[in-house]
């Protein structure tokens, strides 16, 4: 069994994986985030246009713009036709082109708006607020070390736009209109300007790159676990195939056998020996049901269900599943009836596997509900689902066992009550919830200890077309 142990959950382990989940997601942000700079491309050109031609800004150097957002429109072009074959399947061996993409579309992101923001005001243009936009959504793309690295670039470029246009190193561009003032730069300014971008770059930094980190942890935990939940689904389905493979045969011989002696081939009984192999059949005929349930239950983990999907008339259902259970109600006396809401539409569902949850819920009422009983088949419609109910006037369900009546190997004590002889095998009602989620569906039980209880599942109708639900 050790080729089927995960391997040790080392750190580097757990940062392999790790990085291979973010590697994966890099080629699709590179690829959004390239979509997006095309796009601000588009509103740099529309802006620039309508700011001159529209708002009368006529210093405005609006060639240059073009120019500009031309140049960026090319790089990004060239970013984005290779992020459509990294964000389809990356391996982990080769992580580093989407890598190095990204880190040269930032940087020149940056460089990019610096020339922006000279060209509309220099140090007090309204625009120079995009470099924190640039420096959150690298904290974001990029792990703690190259974001502080993106954000030191950043806010040396502020600095030397600041400072160059404070010393008159750099000449200020001030279009009338688009910047606040036109008088000589402020060297108070300069330095409030300085200290309040590298304060808000500074928080930024330690804030954004905080939270994700803690939620690359929280990925790599989740991813640890995916892999042990995987771990130990297999192994549980390999169990009970195994075991269904070791009982049935040996359960089956034994049965014959036993079956043979009572029918009397090898020699007539004794009466006590006749008593104790109808008792052994009895319990038999238990192990066969626990067993049959285990095959359900199998088959509900390894089979794809998805296709066979169908528009099942639960009308024709009920009615077909109440003669079929004519007879046993009958034979304890009770009052089976069907209750169907008229033009009731069909449910989307495998055919089989409704009739099996239905059909758990109908002989367990017929089971636990003391003789002359009544029990009712109900079926209506909610808002977008079809709901039907079994219910019973039975001994009921005390509250504390009805919240776990779905879970697996769940048996009621009941001893004290006019069927505490009737025995499960615990399975039923989990294959009836685990057939009913499979398909989209909810299960559920209302319940008074004494006087009955009511199981219901819930399924999507055939006719709802999924939609926002109307105001």
């Amino acid at each position: 069994m050790t080729g089927m142990d995960p391997p040790a959950a080392s750190d580097g382990q757990g940062d392999a994986l790790t990085t291979l989940t973010h590697h994966r997601l890099l080629g699709s942000r590179l690829h959004l985030h390239a979509r997006v700079r095309l796009a601000a491309v588009a509103v740099m050109v529309t802006g620039a246009l309508f700011a001159r031609y529209g708002l009368g800004i006529e210093q405005l150097p609006v060639g240059a713009l073009v120019v500009l957002a031309a140049v960026v429109a090319a790089y990004n072009i060239a970013a984005y036709l290779p992020s459509l074959g990294a964000r389809a399947e990356p391996t982990p061996s080769a992580p580093g082109h989407p890598r190095i993409v990204m880190h040269a579309a930032i940087v020149l992101d940056f460089l990019a708006l610096t020339v922006a923001v000279w060209l509309v005001g220099g140090a007090r243009s309204p625009f120079i607020a995009f470099y924190l936009l640039h420096v959150i959504l690298s904290c974001l793309l990029l792990t703690r070390r190259e974001a502080i690295t993106i954000a030191c670039l950043a806010y040396g470029l502020v600095v030397t736009l600041v400072v160059g246009e404070w010393q008159n190193v750099i000449p200020p561009r001030l279009p009338p209109g688009a910047v606040a003032g036109t008088e000589p730069f402020d060297g108070r300014y300069a330095v409030t300007v300085l200290a309040v971008y590298g304060l808000l770059m500074a928080v930024t930094v330690f804030l954004v790159t905080t939270l994700a980190t803690r939620l690359r942890a929280g990925e790599r935990d989740l991813q640890s676990r995916n892999v042990e939940l995987g771990r130990r689904s297999s192994l549980r389905r390999d169990f009970l195939h195994m075991a269904l493979h070791d009982v049935q045969a040996p359960v089956g011989v034994v049965t014959t056998s036993l079956r043979n002696m009572a029918a009397g081939i090898g020699g007539t009984l004794s009466e006590h020996h006749a008593t104790s192999v109808e008792r052994s059949l009895r319990r038999l005929d238990q192990i066969n049901q626990f067993l049959a349930e285990f095959r359900k239950l199998e088959a509900l983990e390894s089979e794809p269900l998805a296709d066979q999907v169908q528009a099942v008339d639960v009308e024709a259902l009920l009615d077909d599943l109440v003669e079929a259970y004519r007879d046993q109600a009958d034979h304890h006396g009770h009052t089976l009836e069907i209750e169907v809401q008229r033009k009731l539409p069909a449910v989307r569902a495998i055919p089989a596997l409704l009739r099996e949850a239905v059909a758990n819920y109908l002989s367990n009422a017929i089971k636990y509900t003391p003789d002359g009983g009544r029990i009712v088949l109900r079926a209506h419609r909610r808002a977008w689902d079809v709901c039907i109910e079994v219910e019973d006037n039975g001994i009921g369900i005390a509250a504390e066992d009805q919240k776990k009546l779905f879970t697996e190997f769940t048996r009621i004590d009941h001893r004290g009550t006019p069927i505490e002889d009737v025995r499960g095998t615990g399975l039923g009602l989990s294959i009836v919830r685990r057939i009913i989620e499979r398909q989209g569906g909810v299960t559920g039980v209302r319940s008074t200890l004494g006087k009955g209880s009511t199981f219901s599942l819930h399924l999507p109708a055939a006719d709802h077309v999924i939609s926002a639900p109307p105001a």
